[in-house]
């Protein structure tokens, strides 16, 4: 997903703009000036292309304030890293000399611009100000007015019809596979390894690796493309320009990928970070495998096996599907059992079922089910079932009502799936339809 920065001097409606894009209050909506001093993200989908939404803090040139400098450094980096910027000039104070300098910065930078003159409640006030926003030289205004969620279709048409489209053609043969995790876990390590020369930078301090780092790695005749990122950190710690972004590139990595190799450290292997970090590969609908790394260095106690593989089922209940995998990416120890786990959680996730298959489910064993209801006399039912095109598995049950549908009776017709073929390291779906 391409990153569109929305950039602007304090208090002109970049946080408020950021809302009512995403369609949620994520941002802190404060009259103070500097209030956002960490950049927000979020995603969005328009015109079928998913961004990232980010929010900067303000641009201080013109008054004194303690969050000055780390403001300016946030705005040049979002700059450098985003594909387009969403410009917010205050339509009630019209453009002043910071905008002026906000604006030249812009056109250095050479990325598609799009300048929303915000807080336009009415048609006169545009005319009278939209003339001075088309003065700070670029072809796309548009007059917006977060309060009352007007323009916001015109400026996000803008910026998509700039994005040119990363297509990653899934039937190539070859495997994408996204190494993630806490810092100094050992991803990068891990990819070294399996490349057999270094490819990506080692280090004992945390968050070396910045960026992605692409390698195509052929193993067992089949051919990987392997994406390191740099680790993900509490949101609480993400206290500096880089490491933020490295979050936001992170993410698109997940997006980018078939397979994600989740690694846990074996001293300290499962935090909430990383609960929520597989949370959002299975959100994503990707493959997981769990792979516990640093096993050398855990405790030499009997059955230290066993009582690993009973902690991660007890703390990742949601991930019980996921193959586990102990290694040392350091010595080598079980890295030769990976390519082929790759390969077969990569099949279950195209794996299908037959139409017919998923109806003797349906006739032969749902039909002595205890259905959910209303409480009312109402009952669930289901006429019949067909997986959707794609991957990862998505069923689709046909019913009398979804609304009857429960969490519960949704997770136990996963379970019942998962018995019928090998699931194993994917993500099932499951959408009640109402028959027609």
């Amino acid at each position: 997903m391409a990153i569109v920065a929305i950039v602007g001097r304090p208090n002109v409606g970049k946080s408020s703009i950021f809302n009512r894009i995403l369609g949620k209050r994520a941002a802190i909506v404060d009259d103070q000036p500097g209030v956002t001093r960490d950049r927000l993200y979020g995603e969005t989908e328009w015109a079928g292309k998913k961004l990232y939404i980010v929010d900067t803090g303000g641009i201080m040139s013109e008054t004194e304030h303690p969050f000055m400098d780390l403001i300016e450094k946030q705005v040049d980096l979002a700059l450098d890293e985003s594909s387009a910027i969403i410009f917010v000039v205050d339509g009630r104070t019209g453009v002043t000399p910071t905008d002026e300098e906000i604006a030249h910065k812009l056109r250095r930078s050479g990325k598609p611009v799009v300048v929303v003159m915000n807080k336009l409640d009415n048609e006169k006030q545009e005319d009278a100000m939209l003339g001075e926003a088309y003065g700070l030289g670029f072809d796309e205004v548009v007059a917006s007015s977060a309060e009352h969620n007007t323009g916001f279709g015109e400026m996000l048409d803008f910026i998509t019809s700039k994005l040119e489209s990363e297509e990653f053609d899934s039937d190539d043969g070859e495997i994408r596979v996204t190494l993630v995790g806490r810092p100094n876990v050992g991803k990068s390590s891990l990819l070294n390894a399996f490349a057999g020369e270094e490819r990506s930078m080692v280090s004992d301090i945390a968050g070396t690796t910045r960026d992605v780092v692409d390698s195509v790695v052929e193993m067992n005749g089949h051919r990987f493309r392997f994406l390191d990122t740099a680790g993900l950190r509490r949101k609480s710690r993400v206290n500096t320009d880089l490491e933020y972004y490295s979050n936001v590139r992170t993410y698109q990595a997940i997006d980018r990928c078939h397979v994600a190799l989740v690694l846990l450290d074996a001293q300290d292997p499962v935090t909430e970070q990383d609960k929520r970090l597989i949370g959002q590969v299975l959100e994503r609908g990707k493959g997981l495998i769990l792979v516990v790394n640093k096993w050398d260095l855990a405790p030499r106690e009997e059955k230290v096996g066993d009582v690993m593989t009973k902690k991660l089922i007890e703390e990742l209940p949601f991930a019980a599907h996921a193959p586990r995998v102990f290694i040392s990416a350091l010595s080598g120890r079980s890295l030769g059992k990976l390519p082929e786990l790759i390969l077969k959680v990569e099949e279950n996730r195209r794996r299908r079922i037959a139409t017919s298959e998923l109806n003797k489910l349906v006739k032969e064993v749902l039909v002595f089910e205890r259905m959910p209801g209303d409480g009312k006399g109402h009952s669930l039912k289901i006429y019949y079932c067909t997986q959707a095109d794609g991957a990862p598995p998505a069923f689709i049950f046909f019913v009398n009502d979804s609304e009857l549908c429960s969490k519960s009776f949704k997770r136990h017709l996963e379970n019942l799936l998962r018995e019928m073929a090998d699931f194993s390291g994917v993500p099932i779906k499951i959408f009640m339809r109402n028959k027609i």
